[in-house]
């Protein structure tokens, strides 16, 4: 996963907007130091390696880590390094931050993926792009180091047609006019629509549309509509959306869905990491 310095450094600059007065005021500065986080709760351990960019950017050496994607149990480091005191103050509670909530969203994903898959292991988990602003990079990661796939990072990525849309171009009737259109103009891309009911989604696929997204119906309509579309349309994709979440995961994993598009995942509870720093 790509994560641009700018990140990291606009991460720093968020805690640490000019100096750590504590530091500073203490004459501590210079002083060196050992810093490691650990976590007290069985974990997906995620964002250790952007911890590590951390430690870089303020010349803290690290000593070890454990890959993002590591089960970790309670007590493990998850990653530690030595420097001057002034700069291990300012990795602390950034590197905490991160490590707690990536890590977070790491487990929870994983405890879902493994729901979906011992339902039925042709199924994907897909999160959506109701992340919480300004972390995107990092829940992402988080997801797919879970388990997870980003259902779609972006509008450009592809097209994905909602009622809000269809309003505009005149209705449902003009949208089935206008999809053999779409396939050719949008070649490269798949073409998806959401739907909320049977009837529709027959007539969507008879169309030519690449794939459905059902929203918000219930495990029982969904696995019944499945059933009769893919004897009928095989290659058409069909997902599962609106409030799925780990909970019913997997009764919408056994209506043969070929993915759950959730975005409980970004709510995930923060472990409990523990920071240990010592003078040398």
């Amino acid at each position: 996963m790509f994560i641009a310095i700018e990140e990291i450094d606009r991460l720093i600059k968020e805690d640490v907007p000019y100096i750590d007065l504590t530091s500073w005021s203490l004459g501590i500065g210079d002083q060196l130091g050992r810093i490691a986080y650990f976590t007290r709760d069985e974990a997906v351990a995620c964002g250790t390696e952007e911890v590590k960019m951390i430690f870089e950017r303020l010349s803290i050496k690290t000593e070890q880590l454990i890959p993002s994607g590591t089960a970790a149990k309670p007590g493990d480091e998850l990653i530690c390094g030595t420097g001057r005191a002034c700069d291990i103050n300012i990795a602390w509670k950034v590197g905490q931050n991160i490590l707690d909530h990536c890590s977070g969203i790491a487990t929870k994903t994983r405890k879902m993926v493994q729901i979906v898959k011992e339902a039925n292991p042709n199924v994907a988990v897909l999160t959506t792009r109701k992340g919480f602003p300004g972390t995107k990079s990092l829940a992402i990661k988080s997801i797919m180091v879970g388990g997870a796939t980003p259902h779609r990072l972006g509008l450009s990525e592809t097209v994905l047609i909602f009622k809000q849309h269809i309003d505009y171009i005149g209705g449902f009737e003009a949208l089935l006019a206008k999809i053999p259109e779409l396939r050719i103009e949008c070649c490269e891309k798949k073409v998806l629509v959401e739907s909320t009911e049977y009837e529709q989604a027959r007539l969507l696929c008879e169309a030519g549309v690449d794939g459905i997204q059902f929203d918000k119906l219930s495990a029982e309509a969904l696995k019944e509509a499945v059933a009769k579309l893919r004897a009928e349309f095989p290659k058409v994709i069909f997902l599962a959306a609106g409030g799925v979440n780990e909970k019913n995961a997997a009764e919408y994993a056994k209506t043969n869905v070929d993915g759950i598009v959730t975005t409980s995942l970004y709510s995930a509870e923060p472990i409990d990491v523990g920071v240990k720093i010592k003078p040398l």
